[in-house]
């Protein structure tokens, strides 16, 4: 068993925190008990001191059962405590003199509250250092300097003996208790760090920084020039039934995260996946003049990688793409699990583009070709019937053929 294991005797249902003062006390109990018996062996051969020696192996056998108490309560074990060695420690000490030393025990259990009664609230360890300098006092009033029970070498070997035990189980117990601290901090700077991961996971980074900061309660922004892209892998519902739900998510996962590689290289905000679908946008939050011509490099690569790929059953993957360009509003939702979405009429163009769209090829609406048809070669695929938008050669979308024209 180790020894961390017999430190936190009766420890192990209490919360890490509470459990962490407990063993604090445990350390001190069984430390006390040790120095009590010690004393008790040292004045075993002296009969006059039979009385002395009686009440220091009492003593030491309760303070020994004290962490029995921790089944009871968090706080059961720290007040049996102070019921045995106060008295204990006052009586001694009226016995055989304040020459021993006993009552400096009294500033070490007042300084060992603290760690073990914590300062929340406050009043528990407050009362401990009150009794501690009632107590102290006492002793300086009513007891003798030396009631004759010891000769003056032996008070000075016992009062030497008092100091050095006293200071022994302090150390240990500070040391301890810094030492968990220290281990308690490094977690939870772990665990921050870990939380400002997954921060910066779900939402971009710009974003994220405006979040901690807490200067707004709302985040909401309107972007007049961004593109936003659909993908979609074509015949995914068939696909679906045939496939065991671990193959089915595993292959999604192999696809997406081919698809986040390429997002992350282009400098995009990947938005949401939802089933099968995935969805970057560009421009936001942070303006980027080329955020069309962006978003059809990224388009052109993600194809590439889908060629690369194959399904649980061998098939080539085909996936369709649809970009629009325009103006969005963009922004954080929700309170719990909460995320950051873009709305506007480009993002449901780029949804149509991408549903009306033909697996291997990239749709574009009117807009981006506007943009980009200096820069990349496109063509015309005729009218569509864009849901909300009807069948009209006006808005006729276009196909990037994934050639981009030099600046030459």
């Amino acid at each position: 068993m180790r020894l961390l294991d017999v430190l936190g005797y009766g420890t192990g249902f209490y919360p890490r925190k509470i459990a962490r003062r407990l063993r604090v006390l445990n350390i001190t109990c069984w430390g006390t008990a040790l120095v009590w018996l010690g004393f008790a062996a040292y004045y075993l051969t002296d009969f006059k001191l039979r009385t002395v020696v009686l009440i220091d192996e009492g003593i030491a056998v309760l303070l020994f059962g004290v962490p029995l108490l921790h089944r009871i309560g968090p706080n059961a074990a720290a007040v049996a405590f102070l019921f045995v060695s106060y008295p204990g420690i006052f009586t001694v000490c009226l016995l055989v003199g304040t020459d021993s030393g006993m009552q400096m025990e009294y500033l070490a259990f007042a300084a060992g509250a603290v760690l073990v009664l914590g300062v929340e609230p406050l009043v528990p360890p407050l009362i401990v250092g009150i009794l501690s300098l009632a107590f102290i006092l006492a002793l300086e009033i009513f007891a003798p300097h030396n009631s004759g029970l010891l000769s003056e070498t032996e008070m000075l070997g016992v009062f030497i003996a008092v100091v050095t035990a006293t200071t022994t189980i302090m150390f240990a117990v500070v040391f301890y208790a810094v030492r968990e601290a220290a281990r308690s901090e490094a977690i939870a700077e772990f665990e921050y760090a870990r939380s400002e991961s997954l921060l910066t996971n779900v939402l971009p980074a710009a974003i994220a920084d405006r979040l901690r900061s807490g200067a707004t309660q709302v985040i909401a922004d309107k972007h007049e020039d961004a593109s936003i892209l659909f993908a979609d892998m074509a015949g995914f519902t068939a696909e679906g039934s045939q496939t065991s739900p671990v193959q089915l998510v595993g292959f999604l996962n192999e696809v997406f995260t081919a698809f986040d590689q390429l997002v992350e290289r282009h400098g995009l905000e990947k938005i949401k996946t939802t089933g099968d679908n995935y969805m970057v946008v560009s421009g936001v939050p942070v303006a980027r003049p080329d955020n069309a011509a962006a978003l059809i490099r990224l388009g052109i690569e993600m194809l590439d990688a889908a060629d690369r790929l194959h399904d649980p059953h061998g098939r080539a993957v085909s996936i369709r793409i649809g970009i629009a360009s325009g103006p969005v509003v963009a922004g954080v939702v929700g309170v719990k699990k909460f995320f950051y979405d873009v709305w506007g009429d480009a993002v449901n163009m780029a949804s149509r583009m991408e549903t009306t769209g033909v697996p291997g090829r990239i749709q574009v609406s009117p807009e981006t070709y506007t943009q980009l048809s200096d820069q990349f070669e496109f063509e015309c695929r005729g009218p569509v019937d864009v849901k909300g938008k009807g069948k009209n050669n006006d808005l006729a979308p276009g196909w990037a053929k994934g050639r981009e024209y030099s600046n030459g």
